[in-house]
């Protein structure tokens, strides 16, 4: 009985780890792309999510591009992950802000906490006010 509760939490947290909600756009350089909120991706799309190697860690970047003639107020954020899918240092992730003007082009850049990470995802939303 105790271990298949104990089962049943370590599925439940298994699963909660694999949900991302950003409430905004998510991408990953392993090629998933989605869009949580129609109404951001209509106004704004993420291209040339890319990890490249370089120090001995890797790098990434995405490219965030307007679809209107006004000023957006965005976050973003990167999270690293290692081959066996485990994020790297995520707790120590915040969001940073980025205002990405009317039809403008923005490239916005990361690099792994450490050698172990071997892909990421991205994240944008819109400014979430405290």
């Amino acid at each position: 009985m105790m271990k298949t509760a104990v089962l049943a939490i370590m599925a439940l947290f298994t699963l909660g780890a694999c949900v991302t909600n950003t409430a905004g756009i998510y991408a990953n350089s392993q090629g998933v792309n989605r869009v949580d909120n129609g109404s951001m991706g209509r106004k704004l799309s993420v291209e040339g999510i890319q990890a490249y190697p370089g120090g001995g860690q890797l790098n990434g970047y995405a490219t965030l591009q307007s679809h209107t003639s006004y000023d957006q107020n965005l976050q973003y954020r990167f999270t690293w992950y290692d081959a066996n899918n485990i994020a790297i240092d995520a707790e120590n992730k915040s969001w940073v802000p980025v205002t990405l003007h009317g039809f403008q082009q923005v490239q916005v850049k990361s690099t792994a906490p450490n050698g172990r990470a071997s892909w990421f995802d991205f994240q944008v939303r819109n400014i979430i006010p405290n």
